[in-house]
């Protein structure tokens, strides 16, 4: 495995402990969030950034305007219209969600053991180039990789191709020497099966496996045998279809 293809958001980055608490300090906040329950309203945000996201990934909107959207969406769930309360809401989930980035228990070890074994690190995620360089800084992540290929910059998101071949590119790696780790089936294992790179299924919550024979991880640490998963994934004749 010389090079190990990496999504960014709830792979290496805790996006969901960071949207938690902002969820949560939002509901302290407005009182019209207590509408829903704090597992309710993260489901409801999540489905909405969902979708949203897509019209940021195509240029359609930015991530503040989205945000506002997102918000404003929530709101009408909540049988409001009020584009001002939306706009102050979004601006405070933002303020929160920001103060308390924090990597994926494990990932800064994982990544060092990577590094330390003599492999590259390219990361792959659906996001502005901005956004995600940030993460990388706040989380130290930057020091410990080789090269970041964004969306944005890709101009196509994952599942589809071509952000794959630029991001093995930057290490001149074929399909056959990479593995791509990451949560979403759909973006992370699908794209990567489709181009013959070994997915790892990063499963944090322990959800049913869409395919049992996917290689899967439930946990970075301790790093070496995060690292032994992903090695028998290299090895295997995924690997090299």
């Amino acid at each position: 495995m010389p090079v190990l293809l990496c999504d960014l958001d709830d792979t290496l980055f805790d996006h969901e402990g960071a949207t938690r608490d902002a969820l949560e300090h939002l509901r302290g906040v407005y009182q019209v969030l207590t509408l829903w329950s704090l597992d309710e309203l993260d489901q409801r945000n999540r489905v909405l950034l969902e979708a949203i996201h897509l019209d940021v990934l195509n240029g359609r909107l930015s991530i503040d305007e989205a945000r506002r959207e997102r918000f404003g969406r929530l709101l009408a769930q909540a049988g409001m219209d009020d584009p001002a309360a939306a706009e102050a809401m979004a601006g405070a989930y933002r303020e929160k969600y920001a103060s308390n980035w924090q990597p994926v228990p494990g990932a800064i070890e994982f990544l060092q053991a990577v590094r330390a074994a003599g492999h590259h690190i390219v990361i792959v995620t659906n996001n502005g180039v901005a956004e995600q360089q940030l993460k990388l800084v706040r989380c130290g992540f930057d020091v410990l990789i080789d090269a970041m290929v964004t969306s944005e910059e890709a101009g196509v998101s994952k599942p589809a191709r071509g952000i794959f071949d630029q991001a093995l590119a930057r290490t001149g790696a074929t399909p056959g020497e990479a593995v791509m780790l990451g949560d979403a089936w759909n973006a992370d294992v699908e794209g990567a099966r489709a181009i013959g790179v070994a997915p790892v299924w990063f499963n944090r919550a322990r959800r049913p496996s869409p395919d049992p024979s996917v290689t899967e991880l439930v946990s970075l640490a301790p790093a070496h045998e995060a690292m032994a998963v992903v090695i028998r994934a290299a090895l295997s004749p995924r690997a090299a279809l």
